[in-house]
């Protein structure tokens, strides 16, 4: 089987986007990422007929069983909602902060309830929002490297 690079930057926004009962794979012959719900890949498992689905979905339906039927490895699951997880990114983003009051105020900005908002809230206020989405951007970078390496999945930037 020829292999064909994915994109690097999609397989991050994948991971960006993180749209739940969402599932993805990479077409390893032709570099393709698909994103199919839940639902698509139900309607596949359960062999449920084409035409009861709108038209825009019914070609994801069609993908979902070729997954499904895959036995030669042409498809591979990039699922990794349970392998990534922000909360942590942050906590390590705010290990890197060296302002000691600003690392305080985000510290305690990211307990309880609605941690995520008062963080954005917190780095928008000290100026540091675009530090944030590039030290993001390049550790999930990192993490989509690493698990294509581990699955022998060849990638370009």
């Amino acid at each position: 089987m020829i292999k064909k690079p994915v994109n690097l930057d999609e397989l991050v926004g994948e991971i960006e986007i993180g749209l739940e009962d969402t599932f993805t794979y990479i077409d390893v012959t032709t570099g393709e990422v698909i994103t199919l719900t839940r639902e698509e890949i139900r309607a596949a498992e359960d062999e449920r007929p084409l035409e009861n689905f709108p038209e825009w979905q019914r070609e994801n339906i069609e993908r979902a069983n070729c997954i499904l039927e895959d036995e030669q490895g042409k498809f591979a699951d990039f699922t990794l909602k349970n392998d990534y997880n922000e909360y942590e990114l942050i906590e390590e983003f705010i290990r890197t902060v060296q302002d000691v009051d600003i690392n305080e105020a985000l510290s305690a900005a990211i307990t309880g309830k609605g941690a995520f908002r008062r963080f954005k809230d917190k780095i928008i206020e000290f100026g540091i929002d675009k530090q944030w989405y590039t030290y993001k951007e390049n550790k999930i970078k990192e993490f989509v490297i690493e698990w294509c390496i581990e699955h022998d999945i060849e990638f370009q930037n």
